[in-house]
């Protein structure tokens, strides 16, 4: 290909992660390595254009033995700057001279990742492991915009080890396993997004990362076949976030909430208002406040990726009206929305400050004179 078609290049490799056997050229990539003469030449060069970028040197290696001259030389091109790059392309299969004991070949598993319900500061939990010839490197932490990550650590153990690990994980309800190049999309955003690099250890677990996958997690949207378009009344449907099995918490930052506690008991126990509607009217004027404060920061980022990470864990796990609800969230943190107009953020806010009101309240009406 003279000029990529970055286009049809995203729509290609949207279709093979959803293994859309309608693309032929999705279906060869999908494929064992083999000639892709069955395909158009122009389905063959976009192909082959995938190909390298997501480190698959068989596919090119098999296309370059192609019988049309575009295609092979496409495939050398690929070939040349994908290994320019550091890339792998297998050696092409030897004849057989005899028999003889060969060393045993260990088998590489593939990595796994999994990652969890947002917290209430809308970090993710995070585990991941990927696995060498000679050793094992795990992952774990939370991630998140702000900081880019927090309680990160790494170590490298036996598959043993490992298997221990992620079987354990496994059972943690908060955690989903995805496809790895899902988890590794998510993390690497959080980690970009908040500025400080990445963790102790990321860089050992990477290069035992094929660089297809890691490729997929570059150019991927996990989010691609959601909905784009805003839905003002999915905002109030949340049932599902505020009091599910799968409740998810938003909590206020300590700088926020506290001068909001004391603004809500102000107007509780205030002795010039009216009546009660008055008190009501001033608390819930507070909440407001509080609930766009939190949003003027960092906080639309990080909850921005937070209802992201719960949207694509959601449809992997086939949790239908949280993943639409925190789709629709997201939307409406991302179009610029003060925080106290979606309902989800407001909710909590005033479940907070109702709750540290009514106890503070209650200390002071049984404390003694």
């Amino acid at each position: 290909m003279s000029r990529v078609d970055l286009e049809a290049l995203a729509s290609l490799l949207t279709a093979l992660e959803a293994g859309d056997d309608s693309s032929p050229a999705a279906v060869w990539l999908g494929s064992e390595p083999g000639s892709p003469d069955a395909l158009s030449e122009a389905d063959a060069l976009l192909a082959i254009e995938a190909a390298q970028r997501m480190g698959m040197g068989g596919h090119l290696l098999a296309a370059k033995g192609s019988a049309i001259k575009s295609v092979r030389k496409a495939a050398a091109r690929s070939i040349h700057s994908l290994t320019s790059s550091g890339g792998q392309i297998p050696d092409a299969p030897k004849q057989a001279s005899g028999w003889s004991m060969g060393s045993e070949e260990r088998e590489i598993p593939p990595p796994i990742g999994l990652i969890g319900l947002p917290q209430g500061d809308g970090y993710f939990p995070y585990v991941l492991v990927a696995f060498s010839r000679d050793a094992t490197t795990l992952c774990a932490g939370v991630a998140g915009s702000g900081q880019g990550f927090q309680d990160a650590d790494y170590a490298q153990v036996g598959r043993t080890k490992a298997k221990a690990v992620i079987a354990n994980a496994r059972r943690d309800h908060n955690l989903v396993e995805v496809p790895f190049h899902v988890a590794l999309h998510f993390c690497q955003r959080a980690f970009a997004e908040g500025g400080a690099g990445q963790p102790d250890g990321w860089s050992y677990m990477l290069a035992t990362v094929p660089e297809g996958v890691q490729n997929a997690a570059r150019m991927l949207d996990p989010l691609a076949k959601q909905d784009s378009e805003l839905d003002s009344d999915v905002l109030h449907q949340i049932d599902a976030l505020l009091d599910g099995p799968r409740r998810i918490v938003f909590n206020l930052e300590e700088r926020i909430s506290g001068p909001a506690v004391d603004a809500v008991l102000a107007a509780l126990t205030s002795t010039l208002a009216i009546n009660d509607d008055e008190k009501r009217k001033r608390v819930a004027d507070e909440v407001v406040t509080a609930t766009n404060a939190a949003f003027e920061g960092y906080a639309r980022k990080t909850w921005t990726l937070a209802m992201d990470v719960l949207t694509a864990i959601s449809e992997i796990a086939g949790w239908k009206e949280e993943q639409r609800a925190a789709r629709h969230i997201s939307l409406a943190l991302q179009s610029g929305r003060p925080g106290a107009d979606i309902p989800f953020f407001r909710i909590w806010a005033e479940r907070q400050l109702a709750a540290v009101s009514e106890m503070i309240m209650s200390v002071r009406e049984n404390k003694p004179q």
